[in-house]
């Protein structure tokens, strides 16, 4: 938006949503610079030919083939099942193809996710729009750019992530006008709920993490000195970093002192010390540039390294440095190893080289590129140099102040830690109420639902939908008074817990575990230091406790951790 605004001039802007609440609609608005005035609203109905059905049933997957076999299903040649889990999507159209077998012909079923490659993907794809598959067992990943207007149900084996997202699938049956049929299976015993929360909190993190990243995005510059040596009449020193906007920037205190400067953080670096996903850091950097208080300002990615090959030895390497001032400054700090003749290659840390010249990075990147052409002398034609530029580890690009105080990097970091907080809450939040809501119109079993819709359960789901996306607010919090799920029945599991969590840390006395990094594996949550394809393969302790309040958890292995620390001492001498 910003790139479209300030580089490209574009000034009118108009934001469609089929599937987005009131406070959201409006929330998208005020980024967009729309004013609240100007968004109309419409109310999102389910159309009247889609009959949606929930049941609880004790064997989903029977209940599944049974609803298929049944004379309602039996006939619907278009069907798309959406599940959770990849590994559920390979499971269930393996059972699919041997129940739903026609005499010696299996049953036309295949499975779809991200997990498969983008020919096998594009097959089944390709297969179900042209009518050679009848049922197509997905996750998510199935149903972007969807146009086949025939489908003729929708199925759902477990709790969907959210409303929205449940009114989007449901959306692609029946968009030629006739009866399409809609049917929900919930776990009994609210496997898919926890599944479900067990995502929300994969996407938290913990203070010192927060901390962490406040630290790389903020560290100290000696501007103030330089300015301060300058008013004081010492040499005239200025910082000659320059924001690409620096006119539009919210006048703030620190910038009377410090223009800020470009930061550069390698991506891989930064999410294996913060052991957060890329997406995760992003999100939080902008969180700090939407702050009212502009903390920074995100520019377009970036590469910290230039590889660069030069065929012509030394002597091309002394002419290119004598053109590129980077190259020759870079030079003369490290002296290429290779000297003789023949091709050779330099690599440069551009990063490190901008960060301590105070350059910016898109003009030393310009002058580096300008370096595989060659202009003739006389007629000015360019032509190749031979040399060969390869940029390599993506970064994250951005540009803040560098003279924040320690009060000001502990209030980034509580807004931080608290917009985490709080999203964790609004997930789970989400997630209690679209579980209430399915359940208060399920049947216990898919029995009722096998020869006719239930219109009148249908029209009190389609109601229950579209009250939520007419919400004025973001909708009831998480109620405090109520235990976590699987809180109240902690206390009986404690003791075998602590004793597993002592087990598990002795297996990897040389990691630094924090709380939740025990409590993620426990929960078979993978991060970028503990990975799903290193911790799961130990079926002892990958995902036993997710029936358990995963925030008790947290507490508990915290304080075994701590424990662990302070007994290595006394442990060692012993030994």
């Amino acid at each position: 938006m910003q790139v479209l605004r300030e580089q490209l001039g574009v000034r009118c802007f108009l934001g469609l949503t089929a599937t987005a609440t009131h406070s959201t609609a409006l929330e998208v608005a005020q980024h967009l610079g729309i004013a609240a005035e100007a968004v109309l609203r419409g109310s999102v109905t389910i159309p009247t030919n889609l009959h949606l059905s929930v049941s609880m049933d004790r064997d989903p997957d029977q209940a599944l083939v049974t609803l298929l076999q049944s004379d309602r299903f039996r006939t619907l040649d278009s069907v798309i099942i959406y599940c959770n889990r990849r590994q559920d999507t390979e499971r269930i159209s393996a059972l699919l193809r041997t129940c739903l077998r026609r005499g010696a012909q299996e049953a036309l079923v295949e499975a779809y996710h991200a997990g498969m490659c983008s020919q096998e993907r594009r097959r089944v794809h390709r297969a179900f729009m042209e009518g050679q598959l009848r049922v197509v067992v997905a996750t998510v990943a199935f149903g972007m750019g969807l146009d086949r207007p025939d489908v003729r149900a929708v199925l759902h084996l477990g709790l969907p992530p959210s409303f929205e997202s449940y009114v989007q699938a449901v959306g692609r049956a029946g968009r030629d006008g006739q009866p399409a049929h809609c049917h929900l299976f919930l776990q009994p015993q609210g496997e898919d709920l926890r599944e479900l929360r067990r995502h929300v909190h994969a996407h938290a993190t913990d203070f010192l993490a927060v901390k962490k990243l406040v630290q790389r995005v903020f560290p100290p510059c000696t501007c103030s000195q330089r300015i301060s040596e300058q008013a004081g009449g010492g040499s005239p020193q200025r910082c000659s970093a320059k924001s690409p906007q620096e006119a539009q920037q919210p006048s703030r205190e620190h910038t009377a002192r410090c223009p800020g400067h470009e930061r550069v953080l390698p991506v891989q670096p930064t999410v294996q010390a913060l052991d957060m996903t890329e997406e995760a850091i992003e999100t939080l950097l902008c969180y700090l540039e939407l702050h009212p208080q502009r903390w920074l300002e995100l520019l377009p990615p970036t590469y910290t390294h230039c590889h660069l090959r030069y065929p012509g030895g030394p002597t091309q390497l002394q002419a290119l440095a004598r053109r590129c001032p980077p190259l020759a400054v870079y030079l003369a700090r490290q002296p290429p190893e290779n000297t003789g003749r023949g091709s050779s290659t330099v690599e440069l840390d551009m990063a490190e080289l901008v960060d301590s010249r105070g350059w910016e990075l898109a003009p030393v990147r310009r002058a580096l590129q300008q370096l595989q052409w060659d202009q003739e002398p006389r007629t000015g034609v360019r032509r190749g140099s031979g040399v060969l530029l390869e940029f390599r580890e993506p970064a994250f690009h951005l540009h803040s102040p560098g003279d924040l105080t320690a009060q000001d990097k502990d209030q980034i970091c509580d807004f931080l830690y608290s917009r985490v907080q709080a999203r964790e809450r609004e997930g789970l939040a989400r997630l209690r109420r679209i579980s209430q809501a399915f359940h208060s119109v399920a049947f216990p079993s898919c029995g009722p639902c096998l020869e006719q819709p239930d219109e009148e359960r249908s029209a009190r789901l389609k109601a229950l939908l579209g009250h939520y996306f007419q919400e004025e607010g973001p909708g009831d919090m998480e109620d405090q008074r109520d235990p976590e799920p699987g809180q109240a029945m902690f206390q009986d599991w404690e003791p075998q817990i602590r004793r597993d969590i002592r087990h598990f840390l002795s297996l990897w006395p040389e990691q630094r575990f924090s709380g939740r990094a025990v409590a993620r594996v426990f929960h078979g949550i993978g991060s970028p230091c503990y990975p799903a394809h290193v911790y799961g393969r130990d079926q002892r302790f990958w995902r036993r406790y997710l029936h358990l309040s995963f925030h008790a958890l947290q507490r508990l292995a915290t304080e075994e951790v701590l424990l662990g620390v302070t007994d290595c001492p006394a442990s060692t001498s012993q030994a």
